[in-house]
């Protein structure tokens, strides 16, 4: 990283609030280069905020964490990042979400397992906890151990 690079995520980084920096460290880190979290801790340090453990960052501010992730602390780690897709039938013939199991109270998440359809269900692929948002659209994480 070039001293003008360096400058300018440090500046990038003065500019964020708390809550945004804290969630850059914690729940993002892997989406950034190791340089850029580093100048992020180093301004956390700087405010004089803690840098917490994923699972301390849940326990202190549990709204801030399903408003970045999507799904509370404890579904997310019994879950893979591995999405279901898109699912779609075409004259009676694709892949379906069906069921609704074990419903989240913290995020209102649901199982569902996702199947190859022709007509009616044929082949289970997996196992996903599930958040719907608008008709049709979802946000899904496949459940730890869910065979394929």
């Amino acid at each position: 990283m070039t001293p003008d690079e360096r400058r300018e995520h440090e500046e990038r980084m003065r500019a964020m609030d708390d809550a945004a920096l804290r969630c850059l460290v914690v729940l993002q880190g892997s989406d950034y280069r190791p340089e850029v979290v580093s100048i992020a801790r180093d301004e956390l340090a700087r405010r004089r905020i803690p840098v917490l453990s994923p699972e301390d960052y849940w326990k202190q501010y549990p709204q801030e964490w399903v408003a970045a992730v999507g799904f509370c602390y404890r579904c997310w780690t019994q879950t893979t990042d591995e999405s279901p897709g898109h699912t779609a039938t075409v004259n009676f013939i694709g892949t379906r979400l069906l069921g609704s199991d074990e419903q989240c109270p913290a995020c209102g998440s649901v199982v569902q397992t996702k199947w190859f359809c022709v007509i009616v269900p044929i082949v289970p692929l997996g196992r996903y906890r599930v958040i719907h948002a608008a008709r049709g659209e979802y946000i899904g994480r496949r459940l730890e151990g869910s065979r394929r």
